[in-house]
């Protein structure tokens, strides 16, 4: 085998502020129990008056770093994954490397896929790695949507919490690392959920950061439409992975989905014909951290030992705009 990436350290960072389904009903004026056990949540994170999204990625990138035995001054390439960036430019990955004292030789640069973002930012650190022209990347995955999606506005926001998660790609010619992926996605639904106001479609006027315009200034429902795919479409692009790398379903250690439904994650794993305890999962402690939550649980799954050096895992997220991806990596 070749020159491949694999996955050196990790790190996971959640803010102090605990919010749990009790506080957090009582913050909307309903109960939500019946809700949140559906999704399996039962406390999200706040982020801190004081900080912002670079705050919440470069405490989780220091631990992936001290995880990985490396220093900032050793990373070629920093990727910031984010939907919710501290400004809109320059990119939030600048301030992040300057946070971490990355060194002037290496560069940096941020993905906003939506909560895809992780899989999509770990696809570019492999290939980047493997066509020799880095050898050390650090993809840090962070979300602060609750800044956008504060629970004052109703149940639906009680979902979203804060978070970070960070991974450090490493250069190797072992039998290990990346493994192959899989993407689909859909443009037709850009307009369904998300953050419009800000950006050249629908410039930050007076009138639309004061909720009068057309479109409310903090994440809303555009073309008000939710639409659950997962169930039925990540068994697909799932095994459209497997087949690439002649693998079957049976192969994989552990499953990781995105962290926003127990519910369908359940369903999926009877689509697959899987047992559930192949996946681990997060959001009963952390909530939903969009693009975060796939790293923050495999994170977590390698601390706790439910995945070890030389296990098989399957990354699968999904999000708005419409894409769904999942990549395969051998520990």
């Amino acid at each position: 085998m070749g020159r491949n990436a694999y996955i050196a350290g990790t790190g996971l960072y959640a803010p102090e502020r605990i919010v749990d389904n009790d506080e957090a009903g009582k913050i909307v004026g309903e109960d939500i129990s019946e809700f949140m056990g559906v999704l399996g949540i039962e406390k999200r994170r706040l982020i801190d008056e004081k900080q912002s999204t670079t705050d919440l990625a470069v405490k989780a990138g220091q631990i992936a770093l001290e995880d990985a035995g490396l220093k900032a001054e050793e990373i070629d390439l920093l990727i910031v994954s984010t939907d919710t960036p501290d400004i809109i430019s320059p990119q939030t990955s600048a301030s992040v490397a300057g946070e971490l004292g990355m060194r002037w030789e290496s560069t940096f640069f941020d993905i906003n896929s939506s909560c895809t973002g992780f899989v999509a930012a770990s696809e570019v650190a492999v290939s980047m790695i493997r066509s020799g022209r880095m050898d050390n990347v650090l993809v840090i995955s962070v979300y602060a949507m609750t800044r956008f999606a504060p629970m004052e506005k109703g149940k639906f926001f009680t979902v979203f919490s804060d978070g970070a998660g960070a991974c450090v790609f490493r250069a190797s010619e072992e039998e290990r690392g990346y493994i192959t992926s899989h993407y689909i996605g859909d443009g037709n639904h850009w307009d369904s959920l998300g953050i419009y106001v800000g950006g050249t479609r629908f410039p930050a006027t007076v009138e639309r950061i004061e909720g009068k315009g057309e479109v409310p200034p903090n994440l809303t429902f555009y073309r008000r439409e939710l639409i659950n795919r997962n169930p039925d479409y990540w068994p697909i692009i799932i095994e459209e992975a497997l087949k690439k790398a002649d693998l079957k379903k049976d192969d994989i250690d552990c499953y990781i989905f995105t962290q926003i439904n127990l519910s369908a994650i359940k369903q999926t794993c009877e689509n697959l014909e899987i047992p559930f305890d192949k996946t681990h999962n997060v959001m009963g402690e952390y909530g939903y951290t969009g693009n975060a939550c796939i790293i923050m649980a495999l994170d977590e799954a390698r601390k706790k030992g439910r995945v070890k050096k030389g296990d098989l895992v399957a990354l699968t997220a999904s999000g708005v705009g419409y894409t769904m991806s999942t990549i395969i990596f051998r520990l």
